[in-house]
């Protein structure tokens, strides 16, 4: 009877091992990825996958990219603890994305939050001196620049009226600051395209863009060179 406890016990602990190291090597796919965020994984896999995004820079990529990024407000998390988690998940090179959410006012704008760094006349001011200096209000338009890597993107938004804006997308190299043509500028909303267009002339506009909350993706012919997050709101 001990022997078959025995068996039983080192099978049960073969297949626990087994999985872990599946679980730890693996590439989640999308519906891997799309259970995690749905809360839908055991709290073993759910640790898994949090893991491997952690040191996966590809499927971090590829998750920040696909799937819908929720405002971290909605956490459980203490307030006084909130500023800190913001600037540790901000601080993560491997969050290759450039958040932007603004309010639109009648004739203002209102940088809610952002890890760009923002262009305030001829002055460019880092996301955290932005916030320090309390800088929130911009009149007709705002612009937020980060870098990817040798690649600048610049992101324009203009206040129209109280419920439309447009967006101008410019990408220059980092060093020689000389605008980048033939790249392809694809504006996203709920997972659907709605514009796409080819920079040949330096800058992509869209306008008259709605209110609500976009996807911007950057792209050479050969792959996806950056990505924004945009959320203007009322």
């Amino acid at each position: 009877m001990q022997d078959k406890m025995d068996k039983l016990v080192k099978h049960v602990y073969k297949k626990y091992k087994a999985d872990v190291h599946v679980y730890e090597n693996e590439h989640p796919g999308e519906e891997r990825l799309a259970s995690f965020l749905e809360g839908g994984l055991s709290k073993d896999e759910s640790e898994h996958v949090k893991a491997h995004l952690l040191s996966c820079s590809d499927c971090m990529d590829n998750f920040a990219s696909n799937f819908p990024v929720f405002p971290i407000e909605k956490l459980d998390v203490p307030a006084a603890g909130l500023a800190e988690l913001k600037e540790l998940i901000l601080a993560q090179k491997k969050v290759s994305f450039l958040e932007i959410a603004l309010r639109l006012k009648e004739k203002m704008l209102e940088v809610i939050n952002t890890n760009g760094d923002c262009l305030v006349g001829l002055e460019l001011i880092p996301a955290p001196v932005l916030r320090s200096r309390e800088i929130k209000d911009f009149k007709d338009e705002v612009v937020i620049l980060k870098d990817f890597g040798d690649i600048r993107v610049e992101v324009k938004v203009e206040n129209k009226d109280k419920n439309t804006f447009n967006l101008i997308i410019v990408a220059k190299n980092r060093q020689t600051q000389q605008v980048l043509k033939d790249l392809r500028i694809t504006l996203i909303k709920d997972g659907l395209e709605m514009e796409s267009c080819l920079a040949n002339s330096g800058s992509v506009v869209f306008e008259h863009v709605e209110l609500g909350v976009y996807k911007v993706e950057v792209s050479s012919i050969e792959e996806r060179l950056a990505s924004i997050l945009l959320d203007v709101k009322a």
